[in-house]
């Protein structure tokens, strides 16, 4: 009896935990790695187009900073998550070697100390709802290849 017990409390356990996680908005997609995309937000003919460019550089106490600049673009932290658009106004999204790292809602961010290898760094513009900026398809976005010896 003890064993049947101890099995359909397990059971209902695991089934619950599992009903909850499958109701989590990240694990909704057939991949996770396909939950963090976002859509996409075109910026229509006739707006101001944001721009972004950058630089990443060794600082004197041996970590990595990136430092973004933007044109016709303000961080808005405050906004973050509302559905509101606004064609100039949002965050950016940082990904490293493909991987979200963080949200940005500034011009600099420390990347720490890398080890030897090879960095692929990406940093989009964000509207407010999370939505990755585009003109004609195309991400607006700062893109930098980091090779560390």
């Amino acid at each position: 009896m003890y064993k049947l017990v101890s099995f359909i409390v397990i059971f209902s356990f695991v089934s619950v935990m599992i009903y909850f996680h499958n109701q989590n908005g990240h694990y909704q997609a057939s991949n996770h790695g396909e939950a963090h995309r976002h859509k996409e937000v075109s910026i229509p003919s006739g707006e101001e187009i944001p721009s972004i460019e950058g630089s990443v550089k060794k600082d004197p106490s041996g970590s990595w900073l990136l430092h973004i600049m933007t044109d016709n673009f303000t961080f808005t932290p405050e906004k973050a998550g509302l559905n509101e658009v606004n064609y100039s106004e949002g965050h950016a999204h940082l990904y490293v070697n493909g991987e979200k790292l963080n949200r940005l809602y500034g011009n600099y961010y420390n990347l720490g100390e890398l080890e030897p290898g090879t960095y692929h760094i990406k940093v989009t513009l964000n509207a407010n709802n999370h939505g990755i900026f585009t003109v004609d398809g195309q991400e607006i976005a700062y893109h930098k290849k980091l090779k560390i010896k």
